[in-house]
C-alpha cells in the first residue's frame, strides 16, 4: 500500500516534543472546570502524538516500499487450479450423466416425463445447475435450471448443435449472477447418436467464496464481456450494489488479449492493487478473473508496528492515569456532591441545599440548584392549589352530566314506551272489535248445536261430536281471553286510591289461582299489616299475574314464596319461584309488550303489570339466574302520589 502523503509529512514535518510544565497548585485551583478539562484531554493527546506519530510515519513509510507482486502471483496459482478443478469435476460428471443406461433408454423412448424425472435426481447427484436434454432433431426434451444466471436460447442452441455434431466440448457463458460453465456432451447408443445433454455449473458469488476461503483481505471478481463486475467473493452478493468497483480498463484489454496483467481497480474510492487473469474454456475468446488485495502483505511489518504503539500507548496510559486520579478525584468529589443534590431534589427532597462556596462553574451550577429547587416547591404549591380546585370543578361538573344523562335516557325510554304503547293501543283496539263479533257468532252456533243435538239424543250416542263442541268452547274462551287482554292493556285507566293491606290483596290473588299439586305455596307477610294508597283492583290484578307466572315456571313442582316488607318510603312485594330461570336476552324483552316464551301466552301481562305499578308511581324490578329461579319486586309507596 502507498501513502505519499504519509512520507511527505515524516521528512518535512515539524519536530513536536514534549515541553509543557506542570502548572503550581495555586494556579491550578484558580482555573476554571472547563479549563481543567481541556487540559486533562489536550495534555495526554499531544504526549501520545509526540510519541508514537514518528513511529507511524516510519511503519507506514516502509510499508508502502513493500510490494504485493508475489502475493498476487501466488494468488493467481491458486485461483486458477480452482478454475481448473472447477471445470474438471464437471467434465466427470457430464460424463458418466451421458453414458447413464436408464437415461440414453429415456430418450431414445422419447419419454420427457422420465426424462424431467433422470435429470432432478441427477441435479441433486452430481451438483449441476442447469441439465437440459434434446433429441436428435434438436428439440428439446427436458430441461431443470435452480435460481442463479440465465443463459440465452441462442448460447443453449448453438452449444446444442455442437453436442449434436458428436462433438463434446466446455463453454464459459456469462450471466447476469456470474460464470456459467457449460459441459456438452453427445449421447449415443449401440444405434449411434440419438441426442445432447448440456450439464452446467454457476461460478457465483458461493463459489467464489469457496474460492477464496471466506477471506475479507482478498477479494475475487468476475468480470463480463462488458469490463464490468458481475460478481464477487463478498458474501453479502451484493458488493457491486453496496459500493462501487472501477476496473482498470487497460489492464482489462491486456487480459482479453491472453496476458496477464498486473494494475489497479477502484474499489469504494480506494485503489487497490490487482492481478487480471485470462481464463480461457473450449473455444471462445478468454474470460477475465480479477484478484484484488485489500490489505498490506507484509504481516511481520504490521505485527511490529501493532507492537510499538501498543507498548508506547500503554506507557502513556500508565502515566496519564497516575496524574489524572490525582486530579480528577478531586473535581469527582465536587461533582458527586452536586450529583447527590440533585437527586435528592429529583426525588422530591426540594427542602434539601447543595453547599458548594467555590465561585467557578461548579460553585454557580450548585447556587443554580438551590435557586431551581425553590422556585420548583413554589410553583408546585401553586399547581397542587390549581389542581383542587379544577378537581372540584369537574367533579361538580361530571355529577350535573351524569343527572342529565340518566334523566335523559329515562325521559327517552318512557318516550319510546309511550309511542310504543300508543301504536300497539290503536292495533289492540282494532283487533279486539274485529274479532269479537266473529267469536260471538261461532260460540251461538255451538250453542245452536248443542241444544239439537241434546234434544235427537246424538250426544250420548256419539260423544266424539261432544268433545269437539266442548274444544271448540274453550278455544273460544280462550280467544275472549286474549281480546279481554288487549282491551285492558289500551284501557289502563289511572288508579283510584283506597288504603290497602297488601296481605289482604294477595290472599285474595291467590284465592282465584288453581296452584298445583307440586307447588307449595309460602307465605312471608311481616310481623305486621302494611298498609299502601293503591287501587286494589289493579293490584289484585298484577298479583295475579305475577303468581300465575310463578307456577307455571315450575313444572315439575317447587317453592312459591310471597314477601311483603317495608323499605324506607316504599312498601316491597316480592314473588319468589324456583323455577328454571330467565336467561339474560329474555330479562332484557320481559317487559316488551308481544314478549313471551309460552305457547299460549300473549305478551301482554308483564307489559299490563308495569305500566300499572307505574302509574302508581311504582317500580316493577326482576331478578333471575338460569337453573335457580326468579324474584319480582313490586315496589310501591307507602303515601298516594309518592315517588
Amino acid at each position: 500500500m502507498n501513502l505519499p502523503y504519509l512520507s511527505r509529512r515524516q521528512t518535512g514535518g515539524p519536530d513536536i516534543r514534549p515541553s509543557f510544565r506542570l502548572p503550581k497548585i495555586l494556579i491550578w485551583a484558580d482555573f476554571s472546570l472547563s479549563t481543567k478539562l481541556i487540559l486533562l484531554v489536550v495534555i495526554p493527546l499531544v504526549l501520545t502524538l509526540a510519541a508514537t506519530l514518528p513511529l507511524t510515519v516510519t511503519g507506514l513509510n516502509r510499508l508502502a516500499s513493500v510490494t504485493g507482486t508475489e502475493r498476487l502471483e501466488d494468488e493467481i496459482v491458486l485461483v486458477n487450479s480452482h478454475i481448473e478443478l472447477f471445470e474438471e469435476q464437471l467434465n466427470r460428471a457430464a460424463d458418466d450423466f451421458a453414458r447413464d443406461p436408464v437415461l440414453l433408454a429415456a430418450v431414445r423412448e422419447s419419454n420427457p416425463l422420465k426424462i424431467k424425472t433422470i435429470l432432478l435426481s441427477s441435479m441433486i447427484r452430481f451438483g449441476f445447475q442447469r441439465l437440459e436434454v434434446v433429441d436428435a432433431s434438436g428439440v428439446r426434451s427436458a430441461y431443470e435450471h435452480q435460481a442463479g444466471g440465465t443463459l440465452g436460447r441462442k448460447s443453449m442452441n448453438e452449444l446444442n448443435a455442437l453436442g449434436l455434431a458428436g462433438i463434446g466440448t466446455n463453454e464459459m457463458v456469462q450471466t447476469d449472477g456470474g460464470w456459467f460453465l457449460v459441459s456438452v456432451r453427445p449421447l449415443k447408443d449401440l444405434d449411434g447418436f440419438i441426442g445432447s445433454v448440456a450439464a452446467g455449473r454457476l461460478m457465483d458469488f458461493k463459489a467464489l467464496a469457496e474460492m477464496n476461503f471466506g477471506r475479507s483481505n482478498t477479494i475475487l471478481m468476475l468480470l463480463g464481456d462488458d469490463d464490468e463486475v458481475v460478481s464477487t467473493s463478498n458474501p453479502s452478493s451484493d458488493l457491486s450494489t453496496r459500493f462501487p468497483i472501477a476496473p482498470d480498463p487497460e489492464s482489462v484489454r491486456v487480459a482479453r488479449n491472453g496476458q496477464i496483467a498486473l494494475g489497479s481497480a477502484i474499489i469504494d474510492g480506494e485503489k487497490l492493487r490487482t492481478a487480471y487473469v485470462p481464463v480461457m474454456v473450449g473455444g471462445g475468446s478468454p474470460k477475465v478473473f480479477a484478484v484484488a488485495l485489500t490489505t498490506s502483505p507484509v504481516v511481520a511489518l504490521r505485527d511490529q508496528l501493532i507492537a510499538s504503539h501498543v507498548m508506547v500507548i500503554s506507557a502513556l496510559s500508565l502515566l496519564v492515569l497516575g496524574v489524572g486520579y490525582v486530579v480528577t478525584r478531586t473535581i469527582s468529589r465536587r461533582i458527586m456532591h452536586l450529583r447527590d443534590g440533585a437527586v435528592e431534589i429529583g426525588n422530591g427532597n426540594l427542602s434539601f441545599r447543595i453547599e458548594e462556596s467555590a465561585h467557578d462553574e461548579m460553585g454557580t451550577l450548585a447556587r443554580e440548584f438551590n435557586r431551581m429547587s425553590d422556585r420548583v416547591k413554589e410553583k408546585n404549591a401553586q399547581l397542587e392549589e390549581a389542581n383542587r380546585e379544577l378537581e372540584h370543578r369537574v367533579s361538580q361538573r361530571t355529577e350535573e352530566l351524569q343527572l342529565a344523562n340518566v334523566q335523559l335516557l329515562e325521559a327517552q325510554g318512557q318516550l319510546v314506551r309511550t309511542e310504543k304503547f300508543g301504536a300497539l293501543g290503536e292495533l289492540s283496539a282494532g283487533v279486539a272489535h274485529d274479532l269479537r263479533n266473529p267469536l260471538g257468532a261461532i260460540r251461538n252456533g255451538i250453542y245452536f248445536l248443542k241444544s239439537r243435538l241434546a234434544k235427537s239424543d246424538r250426544l250420548m250416542a256419539e260423544p266424539k261430536v261432544a268433545e269437539y263442541l266442548q274444544v271448540m268452547d274453550e278455544r273460544i274462551t280462550q280467544c275472549d281471553k286474549i281480546i279481554e287482554d288487549l282491551i285492558s292493556f289500551t284501557q289502563i285507566s289511572s288508579p283510584v286510591y283506597s288504603a290497602v293491606t297488601l296481605s289482604v290483596l294477595l290472599e285474595s290473588a291467590l284465592s282465584g289461582i288453581d296452584i298445583p299439586d307440586g307447588v307449595s305455596v309460602i307465605n312471608d307477610y311481616g310481623d305486621g299489616p302494611v298498609v299502601v294508597q293503591a287501587d286494589p283492583h289493579q293490584l289484585i290484578r298484577v298479583f295475579t299475574n305475577l303468581i300465575v307466572n310463578a307456577h307455571e315456571a315450575m313444572l315439575e313442582g317447587g317453592e312459591l314464596t310471597i314477601g311483603v316488607k317495608t323499605v324506607g318510603p316504599s312498601a316491597e312485594v316480592t314473588v319468589t319461584d324456583t323455577g328454571t330461570g330467565i336467561s339474560r336476552e329474555g330479562l332484557e324483552m320481559i317487559f316488551e309488550p308481544l314478549y313471551t316464551t309460552k305457547i299460549r301466552g300473549t305478551g301482554l301481562g308483564l307489559a299490563v303489570c308495569q305500566e300499572v305499578i307505574a302509574k302508581h308511581n311504582g317500580s316493577l324490578r326482576v331478578h333471575s339466574k338460569v337453573g335457580v329461579g326468579t324474584t319480582f319486586t313490586v315496589s310501591l309507596p307507602l303515601t298516594p302520589g309518592g315517588q
